[in-house]
């Protein structure tokens, strides 16, 4: 977590880097400040559900979903953007950040 690149949402932190396996793995970590066990598995199911059913799913990367209070009261499309969104953007800047270090190791 400390070397990946990190998203902040209203309903989710996401925290992405590149791996070296071909496949993306996803790890989700809901605290108890978000509600008891019944609350925090509901959220769990949701982001779940939100990354299985992703169209193009990122090859190559591993991810962490930290969520957050607001997750809870969120409808399912709005979480929905919330995580396409965030993941779009870990893409967009670790492939900037390869492209800079390939860029580097050229000259």
């Amino acid at each position: 977590m400390d070397n990946g690149t990190k998203i902040v949402t209203p309903y989710l932190v996401m925290i992405g880097r590149r791996s070296s396996g071909p496949t993306s793995r996803i790890g989700f970590i809901v605290s108890k400040k978000v509600g008891g066990a019944v609350t925090r598995n509901r959220v769990k199911r949701r982001l779940r559900e939100l990354f299985r059913t992703l169209p193009d799913r990122p090859l190559g990367m591993d991810l962490v979903v930290i969520a957050r209070g607001q997750a809870v009261g969120a409808d399912y499309e709005a979480l929905g953007q919330s995580f396409a969104m965030a993941l779009g953007k870990v893409n967009q800047r670790l492939e900037r950040e390869a492209l800079r270090k390939a860029a580097s190791t050229d000259s």
